[in-house]
């Protein structure tokens, strides 16, 4: 760490237009539960405490992930960096996002056209799930990720399609919406009615965070399962830390399965010990 103090300015290591950024998005957030709340309705229930802890950390692990050494660290040096920036982006962000909305906020996006149909197809579970797999696949193909970390703004701009690709993927597990009825995992609706936005049912649930946690392996797998480094990038990167480029990836292999690990199982538990089997005995 010494070395990038040593090397770099201020800007290039804390990104101040990112803490602008989450500066702006806590003052929105804070504007729209105090002074404009009363645009979503009236009577609207109080926001927990809690729920306000959750949004905050989430801006809190965005600035880490985006806007610290951190990020230098995964633009220029580590594939173990990278893959911590990715973890916090995809397996701790979008839980604490969507655990930090209140119900009514979101309710209140589907009221328009546009958000209405982007949120019907993006919170679709078949397209959720497959989605953020094949974008983060794709992301960790050897070739796209050597030329993404050659163009700084096309590794902004994929770290933010995996961000939002996560954010719906966790959408049917961790939904601030509350709704009557199970959520449909078909695509297709019958003409008239309306989306339902909200969490699929608790054994939907089950089944959807074991393939997801499935479907991530097959990446991994090939990244770690090599006896030779094959991203250029990270292989001609100097070795300010002292690893070299075979022990980074599997290194950044191992932090990601963890990390994945720690979520799914994680939600998997939360969600069972919230399954009603009182259907199978009636």
């Amino acid at each position: 760490m010494a070395f990038l103090f040593q090397h770099y300015n201020f800007f290039a290591l804390w990104h101040p237009e990112v803490m602008l950024l989450v500066i702006i998005l806590l003052v929105v957030y804070f504007q729209l539960l105090g002074p404009l709340k009363h645009r979503f309705g009236e009577n609207l229930p109080p926001v927990p405490t809690m729920q306000k802890v959750y949004f905050i950390s989430a801006l809190v692990v965005f600035y880490l992930a985006m806007g610290t050494p951190l990020k230098l660290i995964a633009d220029d040096y580590l594939f173990s960096g990278h893959m911590v920036q990715y973890a916090l982006l995809s397996m701790v962000l979008p839980p604490l996002l969507l655990a930090g909305i209140p119900q009514w906020m979101i309710q209140s996006l589907w009221k328009t056209r546009f958000w209405y149909k982007v949120l019907r197809v993006a919170t679709n579970p078949p397209f959720a799930i497959i989605t953020f797999n094949v974008i983060f696949s794709a992301i960790e193909w050897p070739p796209f990720l050597d030329a993404s970390l050659r163009n700084d703004w096309v590794y902004v701009l994929e770290s933010y399609v995996m961000l939002f690709s996560a954010i719906f993927m966790w959408w049917p597990v961790m939904s601030p919406v509350l709704q009557k009825g199970a959520r449909k995992l078909s695509v297709v609706r019958k003409a008239g009615t309306l989306p339902e936005l909200g969490m699929i049912s608790r054994g939907y649930q089950l089944v959807y965070i074991f393939f997801n946690f499935d479907l991530m392996m097959p990446a991994l797998v090939y990244i770690i399962d090599t006896t030779a480094p094959f991203y250029k990038f990270y292989i001609h990167a100097p070795r300010i830390f002292g690893i070299s480029a075979l022990a980074d990836q599997q290194l950044g292999v191992l932090i990601m399965g963890l990390s994945m690990t720690i979520a799914y199982v994680s939600a998997f538990i939360a969600t069972y010990t919230k399954y009603d089997e009182s259907h199978w005995y009636e």
